[in-house]
């Protein structure tokens, strides 16, 4: 039923974006079934088929197709008055001196070091057979999104930020840069000695390949196969990484040791006031049904798949036909299931189909999607639906 609203909701609206649709990155989940991302306002899903922007075809939108894509840009959406700083942002690399000299106390590091491995990852990828670089594009993207979101690295790209929470923003940015932030060293190890990696724990062989920390020890290092965040286990894009008591993180989670996270809009709380409910963090004004967004302060609401949604859109999009009734069994009407068959809890639908005794907390058998307390009443079903339907001879 979820995928039948989902489709209706995007049939009703097809017709008038149909000159638009063909400007907008195709889903790559959705494919067809999505007319083309559609940027919440501030949610980072696409408001028609809900999945998120890194699952769009972002590189659709590249006129040039000698040019290789920019996969910074490509993964910001095309409005806002962020433009001053992708300008900016485009401009740095750590491989020319004339703008790096450019790079003032607000830039971080690791925004420089993005758009510095950025152009070789261009390079890199237009090198590759065509049927591949697309894959190789959305992969990169990926990570970028999930580790490094461009929302966790600079106030401009957070939503509705009050000036408190901007100093608050700044101050952290620069803590983080200059106490956690670090990018890994590829290296070989000494000829002799005995080394373990901080990861696996396992011994490295003198010589080999290792990866450097500079934030941690000197004698630490990592295969590096092994050079992953500490609590997603993915390997660290373009080797930056975050320091914090003994070991690494991507920005991600390095930040989510320190403030909690919106479960809506992805952003980190800096507020002093949010909400907790279903074990996750949210905004105050986010707090909102996942698929109309109505406010759900102080209202009644039902989480599925982690996310809150009110009575009204929970039964429009998630509720079953009782078997027995043919009606709809609501959020509040409670319900039993069995297979793919559901009833309404109540002895009028949740019953013997022959004698209609009450079946609840009791065996029962079921055929084709009927219930009977005992034998008798089944095979009596039978024999009588057998009965009306045998044909009749006439002398």
């Amino acid at each position: 039923m979820a995928t039948a609203f989902i489709q209706d909701n995007i049939t009703t609206h097809r017709d008038q974006e149909t000159s638009l649709s063909s400007a907008r990155p195709r889903c790559l989940k959705c494919v067809d079934k999505c007319p083309g991302l559609d940027l919440h306002t501030w949610r980072k899903i696409c408001r028609y088929c809900r999945c998120a922007l890194e699952d769009h075809d972002l590189h659709d939108t590249n006129t040039d197709e000698h040019k290789p894509a920019n996969l910074l840009y490509d993964s910001l959406p095309r409005y806002g008055n962020k433009e001053d700083l992708l300008s900016r942002l485009e401009r740095l690399t750590l491989e020319e001196p004339k703008t790096h000299a450019q790079i003032g106390p607000s830039d971080d590091i690791v925004i420089s070091r993005i758009v510095s491995e950025n152009l070789r990852s261009q390079e890199y990828i237009a090198n590759l057979p065509k049927d591949k670089q697309l894959f190789a594009a959305q992969l990169r993207r990926r990570q970028l999104q999930k580790q490094l979101p461009l929302h966790d690295l600079h106030e401009k790209f957070c939503d509705s930020l009050t000036e408190k929470e901007v100093t608050k923003f700044q101050k952290f940015a620069e803590k983080r840069r200059n106490k956690a932030s670090g990018i890994g060293e590829a290296g070989a190890l000494p000829d002799s000695g005995e080394y373990f990696c901080h990861r696996c724990k396992q011994i490295m062989e003198p010589s080999s390949i290792a990866i450097f920390p500079g934030r941690m020890s000197l004698t630490t290092n990592f295969h590096p196969g092994c050079f992953t965040c500490a609590t997603c286990q993915e390997l660290m894009v373009d080797m930056i990484y975050f320091y914090k008591k003994g070991d690494i993180y991507c920005c991600r989670h390095y930040n989510d040791l320190i403030y909690p996270r919106c479960s809506a809009c992805d952003e980190m709380i800096l507020a002093r006031e949010y909400t907790q409910a279903e074990n996750q963090s949210w905004h105050v004004q986010h707090f909102c049904c996942w698929y109309c967004d109505a406010a759900l302060a102080g209202r009644r609401y039902i989480a599925k798949n982690s996310n809150p949604y009110c009575i009204a859109c929970f039964d429009r999009i998630f509720s079953k036909m009782c078997s027995t009734c043919g009606h709809t069994i609501t959020a509040d009407s409670p319900g039993l299931s069995h297979g793919d068959y559901h009833w309404h809890a109540c002895p009028h639908c949740f019953c013997c189909h022959a004698c209609a005794a009450n079946l609840i907390n009791q065996q029962f058998l079921l055929k084709d999607g009927k219930l009977f307390c005992c034998m008798q009443c089944k095979q009596s079903f039978v024999s009588r639906h057998k009965t009306s339907f045998s044909p009749h001879y006439h002398s």
